[in-house]
């Protein structure tokens, strides 16, 4: 199918002839809209005075919820602005994004936090939360981010890089007593602390070791950060947080030895989630060695074993949303890296590419469209607050959904894509794929149809959390 879809014309409509994805089965139904939200999955035909929007042949999902997205916004529009990121979501079907607390300024208070969202509230075409910054030198203003609308929390449990934006270390907690301290302070809001869980002292120690060495490759960096690193990171703030009372979810897990110490965690009650990236599950570092920079995040690609558990993860829950962490840089700023890997910064570009990946793997049995659906919509709703309102074709959510043709072979091309560092978007650059994106509507209303944005900016509204399930 390659025509465009026409507007229905009204705020109320009905979605026909499609396979509507529920969170655990597949029915052939038609979906009512009104006043951008959903009345009710209803029969075939059964309201046909309505104005139809034509979905025979495809699939119809919730859009995605991406719970790691880094828009650069305010401070490096050479990377990334929240305009052209969001139009990023849009043509990839992505409804939601929750943005990470960086950019300059870093947001470390009330002010900062409502400053971004002033910035990015004109530029928005899906709808977005904006997370909240909670590290050592903001302890005592992580509560008022709360009560701003922060979505949820994020921390590093590591020093603040040489090389680091301003204000980095209102999202850094490298020592275990202000980490402790931390997340009490995150509990007493309701709200989730989202950690990047790696050792500082065993990766600075290596690096320095390596760097000593003449090691300055893609694998060097790996060595880096071990699975030790992880692992050690993961446990020690399933531990701290446990103490804390504080609801926890560990960002972006690449190693089977931080897979089962979660799936620890969860058998002994411990209040834990875990996402994980599209880049970790499907590439190794051994398939994408050649990218050089190109390739580098943290933590780092792992081996085909550390690959298998993490979809082990996936299906038996341990893991349980996935979030591209969209990190976008511009060339010159990877090319650095042909040099010396340590002169590169840590990124990969997800957004246009992530449903693409996930439904070429749905299309080749590695997991069915509600699993999917589950994964990239309803988890992250329920952990995040936005439950009821946003992950699901149900009854009174917004109706945020995406028209897919399931059987559509496609190429991912980085030369299409809406990112401004388009250029640098060479991980998944090239890349097959079966199963294609062709419309997106958040709240009712069209944002990108046929790999066009058709969605204004200004668009997308902020959200804020309400409930967690």
């Amino acid at each position: 199918m390659t025509e465009r879809m026409t507007d229905p014309g009204s705020d109320t409509f009905v979605v026909g002839g499609g396979r509507l994805v529920l969170p655990e089965r597949v029915v052939d139904a038609d979906l009512w809209v009104e006043d951008g939200r959903i009345v009710d999955v209803i029969p075939r035909g059964h309201r046909p005075e309505l104005p139809r929007v034509p979905a025979d042949g495809l699939v119809v999902m919730a859009g995605m919820i991406d719970t790691h997205v880094h828009l650069r916004d305010p401070g490096h529009p050479h990377r990334e602005t929240f305009a052209s990121g969001t139009r990023a979501a849009a043509r990839g079907g992505v409804t939601t994004v929750l943005e990470m607390p960086s950019g300059i300024p870093a947001v470390s208070d009330a002010e900062s936090w409502q400053g971004k969202n002033e910035i990015v509230a004109r530029k928005a075409v899906v709808d977005y939360g904006l997370y909240g910054g909670a590290g050592l030198s903001n302890l005592d203003r992580i509560g008022e981010q709360a009560d701003a609308g922060a979505v949820a929390f994020k921390s590093f449990m590591n020093a603040p890089a040489p090389t680091a934006d301003p204000g980095m270390s209102s999202r850094c907690l490298p020592d275990d007593a202000v980490f402790l301290e931390a997340m009490r302070r995150v509990a007493a809001t309701g709200r989730v602390a989202v950690v990047h869980a790696e050792n500082d002292a065993i990766c600075t120690h290596l690096t320095h070791r390596l760097r000593a060495q003449g090691r300055d490759d893609l694998r060097a960096h790996a060595e880096s950060r071990p699975v030790v690193a992880e692992e050690e990171a993961v446990s020690r703030a399933i531990l701290l947080a446990h103490r804390a009372g504080v609801r926890l979810s560990i960002a972006h897990v690449s190693s089977a030895a931080a897979v089962d110490a979660i799936r620890r965690a969860k058998r002994n009650g411990h209040d834990v989630t875990a996402e994980v990236c599209p880049h970790h599950l499907l590439r190794s570092l051994d398939d994408a060695e050649e990218l050089g920079p190109y390739a580098k995040v943290n933590p780092p690609l792992r081996d085909d074993e550390d690959r298998a558990a993490l979809w082990l993860g996936l299906r038996d829950g341990t893991l349980d949303f996935i979030g591209t962490d969209h990190a976008p840089y511009s060339e010159a700023e990877k090319d650095r890296g042909w040099e010396s890997i340590w002169d590169a910064p840590p990124g990969i570009h997800g957004l246009e590419a992530v449903l693409s990946v996930l439904l070429t793997e749905a299309h080749d049995g590695r997991f069915t469209l509600p699993e999917l659906t589950r994964i990239v919509s309803l988890n992250a709703a329920r952990r995040f607050g936005l439950g009821g309102r946003k992950g699901e074709l149900r009854a009174g959510a917004d109706a945020d959904f995406v028209l897919v043709d399931p059987d559509a072979p496609g190429v991912l091309d980085r030369r299409s894509m809406e990112s401004v560092s388009r250029d640098a978007a060479r991980f998944w650059d090239g890349r097959r794929t079966v199963g294609c994106v062709l419309t997106t509507f958040v709240r009712g209303t069209r944002v990108a149809d046929r790999g066009v944005v058709v969605g204004n900016e200004g668009f997308g509204r902020l959200v804020r959390p309400e409930r967690a399930e």
